[in-house]
């Protein structure tokens, strides 16, 4: 069985693929109303403290998506993009073949993922949707395949944002073998809290006080089902004391 956020993802996919001459495309189409929905009820959770500009529009979601994959810094991988449509307000790009997040155990291939998202950050990116089902781990490295809420950023609360995200979902698409996965889903989370730390080490410091605030505690309460929210927030307090 999968889990609810496992189906509402399915459910507010906006993307169908296709195979053109042997080649397949991915096209994504932003006017879609399951994913204006989707942003809706995301915005609405979020203005309780008003942390990311999430935008809901289908054309600033387009363009933020093709933006990233045009300007990002190279340190995740990015699928090409082949047609940005601003008439029809859709995107064609790279189909990756590859194994999704969700479906991965691998201490190493969350601790790289979160090298990745360190670096990203560092280099002052935000995600906003920093899911784990938005993340391809391929024989090329990892891929991340879903951008519409990207922003350049260097605001510590929107990277604060991301790592919450990332935690919520680490676990929420695995909440029906939770039980027997703890200590799995634990180890695979430190890993990626690690790896965070290293690839993140100039910004880490001030994310780390962020996530010690009320607030953002408050949030990872809400978000993170426990007792995983204890097991994160306890990890960021460990590295916050450091500096």
């Amino acid at each position: 069985m999968e889990s609810i956020l496992g189906y509402f993802d399915d459910f507010s996919k906006q993307t169908q693929i296709y195979e053109f001459n042997g080649v397949k495309l991915v096209v994504k189409n932003y006017r879609k109303e399951t994913g204006i929905l989707k942003w809706l009820l995301i915005n609405a959770t979020n203005l309780t403290i008003n942390i990311y500009p999430f935008t809901f529009q289908p054309i600033k979601r387009l363009e933020r998506e093709a933006f990233f994959f045009r300007a990002a810094p190279e340190v995740l991988n990015k699928p090409r993009v082949y047609v940005t449509d601003f008439l029809k307000i859709r995107l064609i790009r790279e189909y990756i073949d590859g194994d999704s997040f969700i479906n991965l155990n691998s201490e190493e291939a969350y601790q790289e993922l979160g090298n990745h998202v360190g670096m990203l950050h560092r280099e002052g990116w935000a995600l906003g949707d920093s899911k784990i089902s938005n993340f391809i781990y391929s024989v090329e490295g990892i891929y991340i395949v879903d951008a519409e809420q990207a922003i350049p950023s260097t605001d510590n609360r929107h990277y604060a944002w991301d790592l919450i995200v990332l935690a919520s979902t680490m676990v929420l698409f695995n909440i029906e073998s939770v039980v027997q996965r703890k200590n799995d889903l634990e180890k695979i989370m430190d890993s990626f809290i690690k790896g965070y730390v290293e690839g993140c080490n100039t910004v880490v410091k001030e994310v780390a006080r962020v996530l010690e605030k009320p607030s953002f505690k408050a949030l990872a309460y809400l978000l993170v089902p426990h007792p995983f929210s204890k097991f994160f927030l306890t990890k960021w307090k460990d590295i916050a004391k450091e500096f």
